[in-house]
Order: C-alpha cells, then structure tokens, then sequence
C-alpha cells in the first residue's frame, strides 16, 4: 500500500528538458564546449552525478566550477519561463485528495528548489523539500536514506518517482519502490534498463499509485 511518495523534480513536475538544453547551448560556448544539436545526443551525455554528464560534454575538472556556475546563472534567470508537466499539478491535487503524504527529493541546491516550487504555488503542496546545499547536483541518495530514518517511514509503504535511472538508484538505496516516467532527461530506452515501471505521463503515475494506495 503507497502511503508516501517522493517527487523528483527537474525534468518530472518540472518540464525542463528543452529549457536546459538551451542553457547549455548558451552558456559551454564561451568556455570552447560543443552545443547540442539534437535531443537524443542529450539523452546519450545525460546522466548522474551531473558532474560526471558535464566531463561527457568536454568540461574538465579544472574548469568544472566555472561552467557549472554559469550554467546555473543562466537556468536561474529564465526560470520563470518553465512550464511544469500538463499533468503535475491535477496529479499532485489528486494524490492529496486521497491522503498520501508527498515529499519533493531532488539534486537541487535547496534554496532555487524552494524558489521555484513558489513560482507554482507549491510551496505548501508537500510535507518537505529535500536537496542539496550546493549547485553541483550530486547524488540524492543519503538525503533519502537520513529522511527515511528520521521520519520513520515504512519502506513498504514509500514510492519514488522520478525521470533518470539515478531516480531508480535513489530508490533501491531507500528501500522504496520506484516508478519512472519517460517525458524528462533520459530516453524511455535508457528507463527501461532499471527493471522498474517506465510509465509515459504523471496521470498514468497517479492512476498506478491510486490503485496501490
């Protein structure tokens, strides 16, 4: 039985993926790093830690900080411009309805994760708001596991949704169950190599979770 589920953010409630494509065609050029020509050269760079996606596209340790601010300063400007997913907000709306508790888990530096849930009206829609002190979009995974001790939950009763196999590692590190949904930063190809459901939408996801709930 779902009793709580923990969000990703970028990328699953937040439709980023074109938008942060943009950022990096802005922003690696001045630093002699190649642009993206097309969505499934991302999808064959992206994957987590960030740090690891960035030494994929040409950053080197030794300009790593450089690029990763800049990049930064550029997704927060616009940020305002993001859409969420059609889905997220009924989904969100849904799931509250029938009393599952609801926990945002992201790589985000946690004071730009706070601000944008504020730019939705979301910034009461969860029990809390879990990411990093940083901008480097490390692992989640022992925020997870120290939430989880904290609080006490019930592994059983715990479900992750996310859009990147880190989403599934994140999950099997907590114990939790996990559901991915193929509209964010890796393919559905990528997904499904997690051996978790790989469903296409956030109401598909609130469809699965209402019926285990």
């Amino acid at each position: 039985m779902i009793r709580q589920v923990f969000w990703d953010w970028n990328g699953t409630l937040l439709d980023d993926l074109s938008y942060a494509i943009g950022v990096r065609n802005k922003t690696f050029p001045p630093f002699g790093l190649p642009t993206i020509s097309s969505l499934e050269e991302y999808f064959d760079q992206f994957t987590f830690p960030v740090r690891e996606y960035y030494y994929r596209a040409g950053v080197t340790p030794e300009n790593f900080n450089q690029v990763a601010h800049a990049w930064m300063d550029e997704y927060v400007r616009g940020q305002d411009t993001i859409p969420l997913h059609g889905d997220a907000a009924d989904t969100l709306r849904r799931l509250r309805e029938k009393g599952i508790g609801q926990v945002v888990l992201s790589a985000s530096q946690i004071d730009i994760l706070k601000g944008q849930l504020a730019l939705y009206g979301l910034e009461n829609a969860f029990d809390d708001v879990l990411g990093h002190g940083n901008i480097y979009a490390d692992s989640k995974e022992m925020i997870g596991i120290r939430y989880m001790e904290k609080t006490g939950l019930k592994p059983e009763e715990c479900l992750m949704i996310g859009d990147t196999l880190h989403d599934a590692d994140v999950a099997a590190a907590m114990g939790i169950r996990c559901l991915l949904v193929s509209r964010g930063h890796q393919s559905r190809q990528t997904l499904e190599t997690a051996g978790v459901p790989v469903l296409g939408s956030l109401k598909e996801a609130g469809d699965w979770i209402i019926q285990n709930a």
